[in-house]
């Protein structure tokens, strides 16, 4: 029984982040995917926008739980908003690359540098850019109102936004 309401508790924990990212990821898919139609390319799927969502609120999760993380806690929220802004947003930049360049890693080639300087190279890096640009915002409202939420409480800031 214990290790059922550890568990409703993670899940309870992560559900907020997961739904967050989820319709904020197929938002930016969305214009990715008018972006990349100009350039001849695909956008993502709803699977891997969902699998996306999923990974980040995973990986919210168990960062969350790593000591260091508040590092800043009994500073005004404007640092410890910033830190954790900035934090999440350079762990989701290098998790955009390894989605760019692990699968060149799994094609067994036999000329592997080759490969990467090709996938480097088709890269749309002005685009990747832009993105990485809307992620840094959306890390910046989401975070900002997890730590407002934890510094108020759920109560009163379910009552300040519902009433």
């Amino acid at each position: 029984m214990h290790i059922i309401q550890i568990i409703k508790k993670e899940i309870v924990h992560v559900l907020p982040a997961f739904f967050f990212f989820l319709v904020f990821f197929t938002l930016i898919n969305w214009i990715e995917t008018l972006l990349f139609e100009q350039v001849g390319m695909e956008g993502f799927k709803f699977t891997q926008v969902l699998l996306a969502a999923a990974l980040i609120a995973k990986i919210v999760l168990v960062i969350d739980h790593m000591p260091w993380i508040d590092r800043y806690k009994n500073t005004p929220l404007a640092i410890s908003i910033t830190w954790k802004t900035l934090f999440y947003w350079v762990i989701l930049f290098f998790v955009r690359l390894m989605i760019k360049f692990v699968p060149v890693f799994w094609d067994n080639s036999q000329n592997l540098q080759a490969d990467y300087l090709q996938a480097f190279k088709s890269v749309q890096w002005n685009l990747f850019l832009s993105v990485q640009a809307y992620y840094l915002m959306l890390l910046f409202i989401f975070v900002a109102f997890k730590e407002l939420v934890s510094k108020i409480g759920k109560k009163k800031a379910k009552e300040l936004f519902f009433g």
